[in-house]
């Protein structure tokens, strides 16, 4: 008898549909992949898909948020000079990864354009991490904040992926020192001296 890793049989069936579509995405592309084509490499039903998954849309997210570029960068509360230069270390040491993936980004973006669930599914993530980073913020300077956290929040995102396209534009531009004044510049600009 084989021993089952922990976790639901729902849980593995997830898995093993997730670990089909990333393997469907990275020979075909996102453009053309298919429920049936998933469903096969899985080995299960296209109705296994849906039992799991409301849609399509919903499955792709869920395979390509383990794809997705996570940034940790070693942040200093209260410091914000600190926290710029410790996010534009995180941001510089995904720089590589980010290069690896510009191609698939650049599609995932394109099809979420074109996709009503994915576009949905895409700003409730956005949405969702905006009001952890702004929580941080809050944390972070409290007082001192001279704008809503979330604004800074946003600023924050907005900044990172600016300096993700401007890296396939200039890539000897975007340095860690040009990544950091810029945080610098915000985090400085949106709080009061202690």
């Amino acid at each position: 008898m084989v021993k089952r890793e922990p976790g639901t049989k729902r849980q593995h069936t997830r898995a093993a549909l997730i670990d089909a579509a990333l393997a469907v995405i990275g020979e075909r592309g996102l453009s053309a992949i298919s429920l049936d084509d998933i469903a096969a490499r899985a080995g299960v039903t296209k109705g296994a898909i849906y039992s799991n998954f409301r849609s399509k849309g919903e499955l792709l997210w869920a395979a390509v948020d383990r794809r997705r570029m996570r940034l940790a960068p070693e942040l200093v509360p209260g410091d914000p000079v600190g926290q710029a230069r410790a996010l534009a270390r995180a941001i510089m040491t995904a720089k590589p990864q980010y290069e690896r993936e510009a191609a698939f980004y650049s599609e995932l973006q394109a099809y979420v354009r074109a996709d009503p669930d994915l576009c949905a599914e895409q700003a409730a993530q956005q949405k969702a991490m905006f009001e952890d980073d702004a929580r941080f913020i809050e944390a972070a300077f409290g007082d001192h904040l001279k704008m809503p956290a979330r604004v800074v929040a946003l600023a924050t995102q907005a900044l990172a992926l600016g300096f993700t396209v401007q890296w396939e534009r200039t890539p000897d531009e975007v340095t860690e020192e040009v990544v950091a004044a810029a945080y610098e510049a915000l985090f400085v600009g949106a709080t009061t001296a202690p």
